[in-house]
């Protein structure tokens, strides 16, 4: 049972949205996985939230070192489509007519053919779940999660809304800056979401400067995070999971959160226990815009940006003989 909520407010504009961030730890116990979304998706009704947001896999539990098949079969067993009445009871209990709970933003395992993937997608009345064309596949992989899953397309999935627009992205996708950028100045959304099961424990050590950190991936956590919004001008929300898997022991670092468009966490959770954050009445839209007042170099980087490119393109296509000559030889 989680006890621990914490709640903020944004602002007084009670038409904004109020976001559920889930910083939960699931185990790879399915029907308790199961038990413990349906928690926190009842608390979500009676606090009247719009959206929830749950990490990467918190329905199967993070992938373990085992052997192929036992993995396999654990997968296939909180597959989506195989689980569909358990998803569709969820939807069912989403409003569709602006008020209460409208939205969950999920992620599981999601069977294609032959294949499986890492799939997010959006629980709504509105939206057919099992639709592989509404899903969002995680494109970067670990070694590990390359045993048992395909990594997507270029394919970005993004949803609009009467609050703003929203791009997805899946964990380790968060180092690939690029993956970011297209949502932000191709797809123009107001908000990335990023949903995870990040780890908190690798080691860097520069003894001679007497820097060392234990936790160097959590520190990649809150930086990307942060750089995402400020890099891309737009809101960051990263959901993760949180403390010890229940298989491996491997500590997940936690610190779902909310990045402003100027890069400054307004909300973080804790990096050691389960809790849920309520934001309320988060002004996406119009933070964004009044954020173009004072500073957003998005205006900049769009008219260099395209000249930057146009110049790359012309000099690859130049040929060797036109290409400048001085300095042919080496220097000794």
């Amino acid at each position: 049972m989680i006890t621990r909520i914490v709640e903020r407010t944004y602002c007084n504009l009670e038409e904004r949205p109020s976001l559920l961030l889930a910083n939960i730890n699931p185990t790879t116990d399915i029907r308790q996985n199961m038990s413990k979304i349906e928690e926190v998706i009842e608390i979500g009704h009676k606090k009247e939230v719009n959206i929830i947001i749950f990490p990467e896999l918190s329905l199967t539990g993070y992938i373990w070192e085992a052997q192929d098949g036992e993995i396999w079969d654990h997968l296939l067993e909180g597959e989506t489509r195989h689980l569909a009445p358990w998803f569709n009871n969820i939807r069912d209990s989403l409003s569709n007519n602006q008020q209460g709970l409208e939205y969950v933003f999920f992620n599981n395992v999601f069977r294609k053919g032959d294949d499986l993937y890492n799939s997010s997608f959006i629980l709504h009345p509105d939206y057919d779940f099992t639709d592989h064309n509404l899903t969002y596949d995680k494109i970067f992989l670990t070694p590990l999660e390359k045993r048992y899953f395909k990594g997507g397309s270029d394919k970005r999935l993004t949803i609009d809304t009467r609050w703003g627009r929203f791009g997805f992205l899946t964990c380790y996708d968060l180092c690939f800056v690029e993956l970011a950028r297209q949502y932000a100045f191709t797809d123009d959304v107001d908000a990335i979401i990023t949903v995870a099961a990040w780890r908190a424990h690798a080691i860097r050590d520069y003894p001679q400067m007497n820097v060392r950190t234990d936790n160097y991936y959590g520190f990649l956590w809150d930086l990307m995070n942060s750089s995402k919004a400020a890099y891309n001008q737009t809101w960051s929300i990263g959901v993760n999971g949180v403390g010890s898997h229940d298989r491996s022991g491997i500590l997940f670092w936690g610190g779902s959160g909310v990045w402003a468009p100027s890069g400054l966490p307004l909300l973080q959770g804790s990096k050691m226990r389960e809790e849920l954050l309520i934001i309320r009445n988060l002004d996406i839209k119009e933070e964004r815009a009044r954020s173009e007042v004072e500073f957003n170099y998005r205006i900049d980087f769009e008219s260099v940006y395209r000249k930057m490119k146009e110049t790359k393109k012309d000099i690859k296509d130049l040929k060797p003989e036109k290409l400048p000559t001085e300095n042919k030889n080496p220097v000794d």
